[in-house]
């Protein structure tokens, strides 16, 4: 092209209308299930390895629920780490030893590479995953852990390279924030008390990622908004805050905290609201952001009037209440179709984008079955699910953090 085509050229026309490329994200797992290349930072481990299935039980509920959504779950869901947040899209928070590992320029980071020496460790190709278990011992004695606390889970524990590397540096993670978490402990006075001003700076940055890993654990978020000016709003998947209605919580849905008590002129949507979802109402804490405002209304239904979709081609719709009241009243719909956020996770000025990069979160590609099923009683969590689905990495960190858990039983 020359230099007076270029001054002529028009931008515009070079733009791709996203809703001509149907499901784009399918293709794009589709490519790597073929073995193509989609990204410099792609997983060594391909999609095609990756399990299609991790939980029966948690699909026998799916079906219960919506046998609609669990036959097209069945035929082919799927899950893989991505680089950047994708609306439609999840967002998983990860555990704080994954945040340390990941943050290896902040303090707490370094300090977890000169613990185990993951600069010499974890680089060294030659390096066999028998030296890297032995090497563990020295800073994660076997006997702090008890075998009736780890037993059930071991089944789930790869013995690849990428497993036993994993398990090195997440027991490294492990010992740090034990030591930090001491160090804490010893500073309280006799009335249990910590005196903030007697922390270090590097102790109060230990302590405000601790505090925030409790209030997100194990958030598995759909991404809902994204915007060139760097705002992102997601909403909580896995929070679920009610599975049956009364007026109250009705008018919390319908009209948000802030307009509570004023529902003038909306007696009608109220009493057929609660007579359509009576039955069975799936309500979640979708964040603490914006709760002032009515219910956010997701649900995979294309032709619901009043619905948009959340981007073109994921097959994700928000809106059409009426709609849907009037569809679940007439035998169209069921209730369970259906799913209300209460609030959600506003980031402004890509901030979502710069807590993925610290290595609090992790962004995945999903089936859109992974977004819209329900999150009520399931036998596998679904923080485990998804990170199990996208297998590599992700799959061995779900396994490490069952291990600290015994009340999940294996299918």
């Amino acid at each position: 092209m020359s230099i007076e085509d270029e001054d002529n050229y028009d931008e515009d026309e070079d733009e791709v209308d996203l809703s001509s490329l149907g499901d784009w994200r399918k293709f794009r797992m589709n490519l790597a299930e073929t073995g193509a290349e989609t990204s410099p930072s792609s997983s060594t481990e391909s999609v095609s390895s990756q399990p299609k299935s991790v939980s029966k039980r948690n699909e026998a509920l799916l079906t219960s629920q919506n046998s609609k959504l669990a036959r097209e779950y069945l035929s082919g869901v799927w899950a893989h780490a991505v680089p950047v947040p994708e609306v439609g899209g999840l967002v998983c928070r990860m555990p704080l030893e994954v945040e340390i590992y990941r943050d290896e320029k902040s303090e707490i980071g370094k300090k977890l590479r000169d613990r185990v020496g993951l600069d010499e460790s974890l680089d060294d190709e030659e390096e066999s995953p028998d030296n890297s278990s032995n090497d563990m011992g020295a800073f994660y004695p076997v006997e702090e852990e008890s075998d009736e606390k780890s037993a059930p889970s071991q089944p789930n524990l790869s013995f690849s390279a990428l497993g036993a590397k994993t398990a090195f540096w997440y027991r490294g993670a492990e010992g740090v924030v034990r030591s930090e978490m001491d160090e804490i402990t010893k500073l309280a006075g006799e009335n249990n008390q910590i005196d903030a001003s007697k922390l270090s700076r590097s102790t109060l940055e230990f302590l405000e990622r601790y505090l925030e890993s409790q209030r997100t654990w194990q958030e598995v978020c759909l991404v809902v908004e994204n915007d060139e000016k760097g705002t992102t709003s997601t909403v909580a998947i896995n929070r679920p805050m009610a599975t049956s209605i009364n007026e109250d919580i009705s008018r919390l849905v319908l009209y948000g905290s802030a307009g509570f008590s004023n529902v003038k002129g909306s007696s009608d949507q109220l009493s057929s609201f609660l007579k359509a979802f009576r039955d069975e109402c799936a309500i979640y804490v979708g964040g603490p952001d914006c709760q002032a405002e009515p219910a956010l209304l997701i649900h995979g239904i294309r032709d619901l009037e009043g619905a948009e979709e959340l981007s073109p081609g994921t097959e994700i719709f928000k809106g059409g209440l009426s709609a849907a009241i009037n569809g679940i009243l007439d035998g169209k719909y069921k209730p369970l179709e259906f799913r209300f956020f209460v609030g959600k996770n506003e980031y402004k000025q890509f901030a979502l984008g710069r807590k993925v990069n610290l290595g609090k979160y992790q962004p995945i590609a999903c089936a859109r079955t992974l977004a819209l099923k329900q999150c009520i009683g399931l036998p596998k969590p679904l923080y485990h699910e998804v990170l199990e689905l996208c297998g590599g990495e992700l799959k061995e960190i779900s396994s490490l953090e069952i291990m600290k858990r015994n009340d999940l039983k294996e299918d």
